[in-house]
Parts: C-alpha cells; structure tokens; sequence
C-alpha cells in the first residue's frame, strides 16, 4: 500500500507541477492523514498554542500550493517540504506570541536529544541554533529539519536527499550532538 500511495503520489506531484489543479488536491486528499501525523508530532508537545492539528495542516497547505515551479521529486520530498512549511508556521506563531505584551508564554517542543536536562526545548532557541548549524552545515541541518520536524526515516531522507542511508544516519549523529552542545551553551548562558 505505502509503495501504491508513493507511486501515486510521485504521479501527482508530476501533474500538479504541469498544472493540472486537480491533481494537486488529490495529493493533498492521499497525503492528509500523514500531513496530520506530521502535525501532531509537531504540536504534541506545545503548550498554550492556538494551532490545532487541522490547523497545522492546513496552513501549510496553503502556503505550499502558493509555490510555484517547485521540482517535486517523490512523496518523501513533498512530506520534507510539508514538515518545513510546518515549522515555519509554529516559528512564526511563536515569535507572534512571544511579541504579544499581555502574554509571556514560552512556546517549547519535546524533543529526543539524550542528555538534555528536560525534554522541552524553546521553540525560538532551537530556530536559532538550527540558523546557526545551517551557515556551517546546511546538509546536517536539513537532515535535522527533515528528521526531527518532519519525523522522516533515515531511508527516506536518504531518497530525498540523494546519499546513502548511512551518510544520513553519519549526519543525523553528527548533527544531534552539534544541537545538543548548543542547546546546552544557550541553557548555561
């Protein structure tokens, strides 16, 4: 079924990127439940957001249908797409909020990075150190986006990366401990 909704996906993305509007919705009909999943991932851990799940997925959307000439390659390319668009709209809710003068609520997601004192990170730090490991390493940095935002495999950020599942995984490591140590000099600092 996974490999079916691939093809079918990667057919999709090619008939959208000819124009044809009505294959657009339809990837986004095939592609919802795993944009939700993304989502939710996501928003699991957010406290005092005003963004649901739908919500989520459905700005995305619409900020990603206002792209244009975008080369899709396959589905995982379109869902590391989706998860990045994803992230930006949680950036920019956050950065709102935080900007609002009545309330001071600190925006944080959970996150898997060991060793950390808690498992919440501020949304806003995170954007920083990711801006920063992007200037020196932009590949570790969309491996991270792709992987922690996107909640993609190593193969298919490999797919849509075009390297090898154990270069991204040699990257996923690399990248990990790069955040953890900057996440734990912002703490400290």
């Amino acid at each position: 079924m996974a490999d079916t909704d691939g093809t079918e996906a990667k057919q999709l993305l090619n008939d959208w990127r000819a124009g044809d509007l009505v294959a657009r919705d339809r990837l986004f009909t095939l592609l919802y439940s795993e944009l939700r999943q993304v989502s939710a991932a996501l928003l699991r851990a957010e406290r005092n957001s005003s963004l649901s799940t739908g919500d989520l997925v459905n700005e995305a959307v619409m900020r990603l249908v206002k792209l244009d000439q975008i080369e899709w390659a396959d589905k995982s390319h379109f869902l590391a797409l989706s998860a990045r668009a994803m992230r930006r709209i949680l950036i920019d809710n956050a950065r709102k909020k935080l900007s609002d003068k009545r309330h001071h609520h600190k925006v944080t997601l959970v996150t898997r990075l060991s060793g950390m004192p808690s498992d919440r990170i501020d949304l806003d730090v995170l954007e920083k150190a990711l801006i920063r490991l992007a200037a020196i390493d932009k590949d570790k940095a969309d491996i991270v986006e792709m992987r922690y935002f996107g909640g993609m495999s190593h193969q298919e950020i490999a797919e849509v990366t075009g390297t090898s599942e154990s270069t991204v995984k040699r990257g996923w490591r690399t990248a990990r401990a790069w955040l953890l140590n900057a996440l734990s000099e912002e703490r400290a600092g």
